[in-house]
């Protein structure tokens, strides 16, 4: 966990497990990491019932400012000392959107002192960290929930109640794509209202940029990678954890395949090259022999033609799915459907299916302790696939996974 100390992360005894709570129980949050996807759920949190932000943790004084301007409660303590905020006294569940290199030691302090759990994807980067996060999750009893909203979706739960009901045939091949595109190098976001500018007030002066590093490699300060920090392996995991992560998991989510038995994966750096070390090309197999069944991601940054989709392609019927529509279309080598022309047999109508969303799934299970839809199980197996990924990645080759010893070989 590089510099952040075991003793640290490891020691200090918690106060009694958090009691589940009821309807009228008010539950406070902490909020780390108020940029441009943790102001969001700062936000749809404090739409959830009986539910107050009550810390706002960040290192940038402006979305501190921002986040407080947001907040309903307008009480709430401001800080830039993330241990503090999770030991903050009221605080119930801790909302962690901060760069991947720091969801373990957070996410582990909060088990630690028994609050409830809602980080961002990918869970982490490294094996470790993913085994030490689970083992304070388990034996802290906490509710974790990873932030997959595909979970979530109207469109992919009609998805997984279409294939369980055995219309596709046999599943052996599943596709997944997400390509993306635009005038300015992807992963360039600086705020949540300025996505490929560098604010002027990002300064040495407004960043808390000792604490950023504190967890990395000392580097004198740089905004860029404070703002673009998914562009360097110090921080992240690429494409893996930040895309392939969706729509691998959107898929187990529907067919509940669980970690593969082994990954391959090939890209590089093809089209924006300049102020990043992590490729813009990510393309993956997931290989279940057992289950007879391959997954394949693809994904580009100089072409957006493919879009994002998931094919679950059965022998009777193929599924297309995404978080705008689910399609079902019959067998393009039976008769009774060569005259179709491509259009679907069934395209879900909005609306047709209601399903709470993530967030709200997260503190009603809170509330009621039962398993989330995306909890530490499933949040395993999305941070081994991604690892995997990763890991054939430099390897060169493909990885197997070791289940009985947990290791990837």
């Amino acid at each position: 966990m590089n510099k952040i100390s075991r003793r640290r992360l490891f020691s200090a005894a918690a106060p009694a497990i958090l009691a589940q709570r009821g309807p009228n129980d008010r539950i406070g949050v902490a909020s780390i990491g108020v940029g441009t996807r943790g102001i969001y759920l700062l936000e749809r949190a404090q739409e959830c019932p009986n539910t107050e932000i009550r810390v706002i943790c960040d290192l940038y004084d402006s979305n501190l400012k921002r986040a407080a301007n947001a907040a309903r409660n307008k009480q709430a303590q401001t800080l830039k000392d993330w241990e503090k905020a999770i030991s903050s006294p009221g605080v119930d569940v801790v909302f962690i959107a901060t760069p991947d290199f720091w969801h373990a030691p957070m996410a582990i302090r909060a088990a630690e002192l028994k609050k409830h759990i809602y980080v961002e994807k990918a869970l982490c980067r490294t094996l470790p960290e993913a085994k030490a996060i689970r083992k304070a999750v388990k034996d802290n009893k906490v509710i974790l929930q990873l932030g997959h909203n595909q979970n979530s979706d109207p469109y992919y739960t009609k998805a997984r109640e279409i294939c369980r009901s055995g219309q596709l045939g046999k599943v052996a091949l599943v596709r997944t794509y997400i390509d993306r595109t635009s005038q300015w190098p992807e992963w360039q976001f600086y705020t949540a209202y300025n996505i490929n500018q560098t604010p002027q007030d990002a300064t040495a002066q407004t960043i808390d940029w000792k604490r950023f590093v504190a967890n990395a490699s000392e580097i004198p300060f740089d905004v860029e990678r404070f703002f673009r920090w998914r562009c360097w392996w110090e921080y992240g995991t690429g494409i893996a954890g930040d895309l392939m992560s969706h729509q691998w998991d959107g898929v187990n989510m529907i067919l509940g395949m669980g970690i593969p038995e082994t990954a391959q994966t090939m890209g590089g750096l093809y089209f924006w090259k300049q102020d990043r070390d992590v490729p813009d090309q990510w393309h993956a197999m997931f290989e279940y022999p057992k289950k007879e069944l391959n997954i394949t991601f693809a994904c580009t940054f100089h072409n957006r033609h493919q879009g994002t989709n998931t094919y679950i392609l059965g022998r009777d019927a193929s599924l297309e799915v995404n978080t705008g529509w689910c399609r079902l279309y019959g067998a393009e080598w039976k008769p009774e459907n060569s005259k179709k022309a491509g259009a679907p047999d069934y395209e879900m109508k909005r609306g047709e299916l209601e399903v709470s969303n993530h967030i709200r799934n997260f503190i009603d299970c809170v509330r009621s302790g039962e398993t989330p839809r995306c909890g530490i199980d499933r949040a395993w197996e999305e941070v081994v696939t991604v690892i995997m990924s990763v890991e054939s990645y430099f390897k060169e080759r493909k990885v197997k996974w070791d289940p009985v010893n947990e290791q990837i070989v």
